[in-house]
């Protein structure tokens, strides 16, 4: 007879309560694979692997547990410990400080956070004009799409002049050399997929095995609709990329032909089945809400949970600063304008020649901060384009630039369904 998933549960607990890590690993282990949705269990899981020596095996259950339940400040306590006893202290002590927030009051975090600066008292030093650290990293993999969505620019005339090949290595390296050799932490992620989808490019898995080799504690994202998703090819993604951020807009054919154009549902949906038994666990899927696909939000949530997505979300739809927004108008709910705060220049956006962009809503690459092409990592990141564009965000001079003036979206606590 099998145990119940409460049962492995409790003999997890009580292996760990008698410092038993093997029996406990092995239940939590058991009861994990029958419910992989059970956060608090991950940290756990965690907590086990950590102390049977499994360090970066416990991280990754941290962090499976932070996917699951984002902005818990305990998670973020144990990964700060984690990544500090991995010897990423600058990565560390950025979730003490998320943790810090978090609680909101004197916590376990605050002790850590001093005990480390301590420790390392230059922690913060970085040349001028450096960051303390990047939020996300996306980068333009290749140029080119599959899909030409009908409120998207990518594949209109609109975007014409920008490129469509793929990101050369040498540019790719030189980012992920950047950030390794200045040891910047990105507190969230680094995503594959830009303007094209990351599936389209010929090199995602050496680039995802040479990000791994490099920055092994980097959350990593593949960016795609799916449709040019081969298992023979992609099935080694698995053990290198944390989440597949999966775009549908829809499940019902004349619908998703129309959003999605020219892909087709009936060539598509097969590709989702394969991704969501491939990657069980690690696919999130993101579905823009507009007029067309609102009534059916629970029906594509359901569909794709059912079948073991991490998790579905529902986005705000963006007029990705297009000049003319009538079909714009014509699907989103009640758009306003959006307004980014400067903290948006503790991003990294680069496409896929290595032209930095300020906003990956930029699909006409009007507002470039910089290149990868001719400068060094260090001149970009800390260049005076990059500097001068957060000062004029930190004084509300948004309508001055050509980007952020024709920027506007729904607002999806309001509008778009949770």
């Amino acid at each position: 007879m099998f145990d119940s998933v409460q049962t492995l549960i409790r003999k997890g607990n009580e292996g760990r309560d008698r410092r038993d890590w093997g029996a406990a690993q092995k239940a939590y282990d058991k009861a994990l694979r029958r419910k992989p949705r059970l956060a608090h269990i991950w940290v756990q899981y965690g907590h086990v692997l950590k102390e049977a020596g499994l360090v970066a095996e416990g991280l990754a259950a941290y962090r499976r547990s932070d996917d699951l339940l984002p902005d818990q400040a305990d998670t973020h306590l144990q990964i700060g410990r984690a990544l500090g006893m991995l010897g990423q202290p600058e990565l560390a002590l950025d979730h003490f400080e998320r943790s810090i927030t978090l609680a909101g009051s004197p916590c376990d975090a605050e002790g850590e956070r001093r005990n480390l600066l301590r420790q390392r008292p230059s922690l913060r030093i970085r040349p001028p004009g450096f960051p303390e650290r990047l939020r996300f990293v996306n980068l333009g993999t290749t140029g080119t799409c599959n899909a030409s969505c009908v409120h998207c620019p990518t594949g209109k005339a609109e975007t014409a002049h920008s490129p469509r090949g793929t990101m050369p290595m040498a540019i790719f390296q030189a980012i992920i050399d950047g950030i390794a050799e200045h040891d910047l932490p990105v507190t969230d992620q680094i995503a594959f997929g830009l303007f094209g989808d990351a599936l389209v490019d010929p090199l995602v898995v050496q680039r995802a095995e040479y990000l791994r080799q490099h920055l092994p504690n980097v959350r990593l994202s593949i960016n795609t609709n799916g449709a040019s998703f081969n298992a023979a090819k992609h099935a080694a993604l698995f053990g290198l990329a944390d989440t597949i951020a999966l775009h549908c807009e829809s499940l019902e054919p004349t619908t998703y032909n129309y959003l999605m154009h020219p892909l087709r549902l009936e060539r598509v949906q097969p590709k989702f089945e394969q991704i969501l038994e491939i990657f069980p666990g690690k696919v999130n899927v993101s579905v823009p809400i507009s007029r067309r696909n609102r009534d059916e939000a629970p029906a594509i949530r359901a569909w794709f949970m059912e079948r073991g997505a991490a998790n579905v979300t529902f986005d705000a739809l963006s007029s990705r600063c297009s000049d003319d927004l009538t079909l714009f108008n014509s699907l989103a709910l009640a758009p306003e304008p959006i307004r980014c705060p400067p903290v948006i220049m503790d991003d990294l956006i680069v496409d896929c020649d290595g032209y930095v962009l300020v906003c990956c809503q930029d699909f006409k690459r009007v507002e470039g901060i910089g290149s990868f092409a001719d400068s060094s990592f260090a001149e970009v990141i800390s260049g005076a384009q990059r500097q001068a564009m957060r000062k004029l965000l930190a004084e509300n001079r948004h309508e001055a630039l050509a980007t952020c003036s024709k920027c506007f979206g729904d607002i999806r606590g309001r509008f778009v369904p949770a």
